[in-house]
């Protein structure tokens, strides 16, 4: 399944309205059109993304319904966390695949991967400008192993959109890893 198009976002959103209002919105409407929902039912899926002082957690619950809340939740079977400058860089530069695409397809796979791994990878995307975005995910509390995923913005897409797989982008060096290769092999499943 192809991700639906990321909605066009104005440049001037901010981090708050992003979390609170957009993700939620596009969380669910991907939640609604979903056709392996029925795999997730009986589950609950959390995150919390973390921006700066921004703080919001989302609660995934038959795989259908989303509920998001201000603030943590300590035991988040993934945490996302992002400068608020380099938050605010990804909505000005609409790259935000890797923040709206974590709830795109989701399925038994992707919930085993979410349950059972633990450790942590940062992203480093490079956006066109040159600049760096990195973006830090924490599985289920642990901060190792950790693996760090090197990519440009344009393949970034291609990857949370499906539309590349992680395997492929390794092969073809657009994407460099660094550190625990074999974490880094486990998180496959969150990526197709």
């Amino acid at each position: 399944m192809i991700m639906a198009t990321i909605p066009a976002i104005s440049p001037d959103t901010s981090v708050q309205q992003l979390l609170s209002e957009v993700m939620p919105k596009f969380a669910q409407e991907q939640l609604t059109s979903n056709p392996k929902a029925a795999e997730l039912a009986g589950s609950t899926i959390t995150m919390v993304v973390e921006a700066g002082d921004s703080v919001y957690n989302y609660t995934v619950t038959d795989g259908k319904d989303i509920h998001m809340a201000e603030g943590n939740n300590d035991g988040a079977m993934l945490k996302l966390k992002v400068s608020e400058d380099d938050m605010k860089k990804m909505i000005q530069s609409g790259n935000l695949d890797m923040i709206l695409g974590i709830q795109n397809d989701l399925n038994k796979a992707k919930l085993n991967a979410l349950s059972n791994l633990r450790g942590a990878f940062t992203a480093e995307i490079a956006l066109d400008d040159g600049e760096v975005i990195k973006l830090n995910a924490v599985l289920n509390g642990s901060e190792q192993p950790h693996s760090v995923f090197k990519m440009n913005a344009k393949d970034t897409s291609a990857l949370m959109r499906k539309e590349a797989s992680p395997v492929n982008l390794f092969m073809s060096g657009a994407m460099k890893i660094d550190g625990d290769m074999a974490f880094a092999m486990a998180t496959q499943p969150l990526f197709t």
